[in-house]
């Protein structure tokens, strides 16, 4: 039997080549703005992102690593056959996330008004919280709720990438993981686990001026009109 696989989703993870050195240039600094802030009398973690805190991309100190990331997104639409010669790749959000065996797990969420998000994992190692992507509809699924589990009774047999609803990667350091910005993500808890720092942010497409007769992503911003 011949399996066509048709229209499958595209997750990439990529090596960073400036890792080492930028990470031991930056990584205390970045460690510190990961902060606790005051809730009610009591001091509690407090991403970036929550805060309003998420510009990381416009400081100077850290173009090295956005140039790098851009990289990697350039290798992604090539996966696609993009001509992205005649694109900007705008960083728009950029934040330091962390995690330890003291702060949940995120909640499955998508990134609204991004094209592509990424993380970069800055330190981890094999005890940290896995990325996890889902789909909430499987179209493989023929008859309802066929491929749901529970503890009892169970129709499916074994997982494959056929039939999951959920696929987990492991937060390798020195990596980027590159993603659909309106895939559902979230981090899978691990026992016992150990610091996790990334970089996390959003990237919004659009064509360069010169290109403003394609009707492909948007128009650029200087042909914009704001009130």
């Amino acid at each position: 039997m011949k399996v066509h696989e048709v229209f499958p989703t595209v997750v990439v993870q990529d090596e960073i080549k400036i890792h080492e050195e930028f990470k031991k240039n930056n990584f205390d600094e970045l460690k510190n703005l990961w902060y606790k802030t005051n809730h009610n009398g009591e001091w509690v973690h407090e991403t970036p992102e929550n805060s309003g805190k998420c510009s990381l991309h416009l400081n100077e100190k850290y173009f090295s690593i956005f140039n790098s990331i851009k990289e990697s997104v350039i290798k992604y639409l090539d996966l696609f056959e993009v001509d992205h010669e005649k694109l900007n790749i705008n960083f728009t959000k950029a934040w330091i996330g962390y995690h330890n065996k003291n702060i949940p797990q995120l909640n499955m969420h998508s990134h609204n008004g991004a094209d592509i998000s990424f993380c970069y994992y800055i330190s981890s190692d094999e005890t940290s919280d896995k990325f996890c992507v889902h789909t909430l509809d499987n179209m493989n699924e023929v008859a309802g709720a066929l491929f749901e589990t529970g503890k009892n009774f169970n129709m499916i047999k074994k997982y494959n990438r056929y039939n999951c609803n959920v696929y987990t990667i492991t937060p390798k350091e020195g990596t980027v993981v590159l993603f659909p910005s309106r895939l559902q993500h979230s981090t899978l808890k691990r026992e016992n686990n150990g610091d996790r720092y990334v970089i996390a942010g959003d990237i919004k497409l659009c064509l360069k001026p010169e290109y403003n007769l394609y009707h492909q992503s948007l128009p650029h911003p200087d042909l914009w009109l704001s009130f």
